[in-house]
């Protein structure tokens, strides 16, 4: 693994409105403790907490705040997430988007817990109908069953109940790749392939992924997140110069508890690449 080191510039966070732990305000706070002067909110499927900085006033503060959000997309038989950056929150085909999105999560997980419930589980329905997130995730589902005591922990939920081979899996039924970069550029922002280590591809399917990804109209891949393999972002790096693709970087924040993962701590951006964000400066 790179070892992480100290970076101003974080473009992967999450906040209460999708499956991060702390609220706006508490997330810039707690960024701003760790030196990072310019981060993007990427919230999965939302951008409400860039409706809430802008209806508040907060993006005048020691923090520049760039609006995005995450998005999960259909590849093949995998769900891929990807970034938008430097969005316009109020565009139209991006409004509609994320409410389709958020529909479609608030479906696949009444879907999951009324699955869990015939397994013998109670009292998943209630809690689900409770959860106030504007975008709820598995994550959600996965601390309710922590929460009830049914597993120890979020990593076994995911493996017997919640994971592609869990026994209440629902399968996703996300936008494609194309359109998820096709609504992000429409959009006015940057479409960017999150954690790429991330989703147990070859590399042979990587190259794949990345093409696609490029012919679509995407243009950037993270290339400096906690935990990347050293190996595959230096191969990672050779495909994105030859795609012409540029690199960015994030923690991918979501919980203050979590110590392994700060803002604005990965390892160092490769100097060969040109960085995401002089597409927008």
């Amino acid at each position: 693994m790179n070892p992480a080191v100290a970076h101003n510039i974080d473009l992967h966070s999450h906040t209460a409105y999708s499956d991060g732990r702390l609220s706006v305000t508490e997330l810039l706070a707690h960024a701003q403790k760790y030196g990072v002067t310019t981060l993007a909110i990427t919230d999965h499927d939302s951008v409400a907490a860039h409706l809430e900085i802008e209806q508040a006033g907060l993006n005048n503060q020691a923090i520049k705040v760039i609006p995005g959000l995450e998005v999960s997309c259909q590849y093949g038989n995998r769900e891929i997430h990807v970034v938008g950056l430097n969005v316009d929150i109020h565009h139209p085909q991006l409004v509609s988007f994320v409410a389709q999105q958020q529909h479609k999560r608030r479906e696949r997980l009444q879907l999951y817990a009324e699955k869990l419930e015939s397994l013998g589980l109670e009292g998943i329905v209630e809690a689900v109908g409770g959860l106030t997130a504007e975008s709820v995730t598995r994550a959600h589902l996965a601390q309710i069953l922590v929460s009830k005591g049914y597993v120890p922990d979020n990593a076994r939920a995911f493996k017997r109940y919640l994971g592609r081979k869990g026994r209440a899996h629902v399968k996703a039924e996300w936008p494609s790749l194309a359109e998820t970069v096709a609504m992000i550029t429409a959009a006015g922002g940057v479409a960017v392939i999150a954690h790429p280590g991330r989703y147990q591809l070859s590399r042979k399917q990587l190259l794949a992924l990345m093409t696609e990804f490029a012919d679509a109209g995407g243009q950037g891949i993270e290339l400096s997140y906690p935990n990347a393999d050293k190996a595959l972002i230096r191969w990672l790096t050779e495909q994105a110069l030859s795609l012409d693709l540029c690199a960015s970087q994030g923690a991918d924040f979501h919980n203050p508890e979590w110590q392994w993962v700060k803002p604005g701590h990965f390892p160092p951006l490769p100097n060969s690449v040109e960085p995401v964000w002089s597409l927008w400066q």
